[in-house]
């Protein structure tokens, strides 16, 4: 019968709905943590590894351009 909904429908349509809510979430609280490679080991580690890095070049351009 066309546009019957049963219980065990519902029930997974609301489970998926909560899944990718929470991905989300996570999602974006990593991405406002500035992580780069998100669900990596060492996400936290390549971040800042990541900003000394980008500092070291800027500084590196700034002395270039100085010259």
């Amino acid at each position: 019968m066309t546009g019957e909904w049963n219980m065990a429908t519902i029930i997974a349509m609301i489970a998926v709905a909560v899944i990718l809510f929470l991905a989300i979430r996570y999602i974006v609280r990593e991405k406002r943590k500035g992580v780069h490679c998100i669900g990596c080991p060492m996400a936290g580690a390549c971040t800042k590894s990541y900003k000394e890095m980008e500092k070291e070049m800027k500084q590196c351009l700034k002395r270039s351009r100085a010259e």
